[in-house]
């Protein structure tokens, strides 16, 4: 059964009564709320706010879910023949992708998203919610467009220039690596220093240069959030450069969404601490499976985003 399908109230009785957490002392820690908060729950789950929602379910797939994603066969999705020389087919995947990229980290209605992309901007939406969707609805579609070319590469100003186009207008620094230290919130993970940065990032684009499998993805993609260059918008960099990754080795890239993001965290955060990248490399799979049969192979494919 999918984390998605399982009740808070359940997922807190297994959370309770898995050998890791055992207590309300311990899960009230883990979650950040009180011990009363947690009896309160266990009775009624419909107070539950979305922060702590997306608490529970993290929790609940890093300490339930991840041990059954090293089981699974690592089985990567083509994409479909003839992609780059279909506008249609890149429109889907770019709205679709850039979509969940976001929103997974801020607030955003799709019904609005899809109006800013169409040139509508919504009354009540304010102005930095604007220029997020659109840089990385245009990041997206850029990086779509350029990745056939001969001359393409993921290099470090390639990487500066996605960051700077997803962040014009809303950071100062766009572009620009960070000159201080980053944390990354509610994860044990040490960013790489500011001094470090510039080296670690040529490092980066040397080892992972041209990768083809989906294992090396999942252990780019884990370093690079990992080296957290930037003040902001690394999640959204570095999901464009994995999926760029995924373009150039002819592969359809996972879409990662608010739907499965506490997965997406959850198995980031394991290959991150542990080195094992196999439950991030399996939930891509799985993903990029989802996407290929339930949006692409359907014949309304290109209505997505348009209906």
């Amino acid at each position: 059964m999918a984390y998605q399908d399982v009740s808070y109230k359940d997922k807190i009785e297994v959370l309770l009564n898995h050998p890791t957490v055992k207590t309300s002392v311990k899960l009230s820690n883990l979650l950040g709320v009180s011990r009363n908060t947690i009896v309160v729950w266990r009775d009624d789950d419909s107070h539950i706010n979305a922060e702590n929602r997306d608490s529970i379910d993290f929790w609940y797939c890093k300490v339930i879910g991840l041990d059954s994603l090293n089981d699974i066969e690592i089985e990567s999705t083509v994409l479909p023949n003839n992609f780059f020389f279909e506008p249609n087919l890149k429109d889907v995947l770019a709205r679709r992708l850039s979509f969940g990229s976001l929103e997974i980290e801020v607030s955003v209605d799709e019904g609005k998203f899809k109006q800013v992309i169409d040139n509508i901007i919504p009354n009540d939406m304010n102005t930095q919610a604007v220029l997020e969707v659109v840089g990385v609805a245009n990041a997206t579609r850029r990086m779509m467009d350029t990745i056939s070319e001969d001359s393409f590469d993921i290099d470090s100003r390639q990487i500066r220039d996605w960051h700077y186009n997803l962040m014009q207008n809303i950071r100062r620094d766009a572009g620009q690596y960070s000159k201080n230290i980053r944390i990354i919130p509610d994860a044990e993970v040490a960013t790489t220093d500011p001094e470090d940065i510039e080296a670690e990032i040529e490092y980066w684009v040397s080892k992972y240069r041209g990768i083809e499998s989906v294992m090396d993805m999942a252990k780019a993609h884990a370093h690079f959030e990992s080296i957290h260059p930037f003040g902001d918008g690394n999640g959204r960099v570095g999901r464009l450069i994995m999926t760029a990754q995924y373009l150039q080795a002819g592969l359809m890239p996972p879409d990662i969404n608010g739907y499965n993001k506490a997965m997406y965290y959850a198995t980031l955060e394991h290959a991150q601490t542990s080195g094992n990248t196999k439950p991030l490399a399996v939930f891509f799979c799985e993903q990029s499976k989802k996407l290929s049969e339930y949006h692409l192979n359907k014949p309304s494919a290109v209505q997505l985003f348009k209906e």
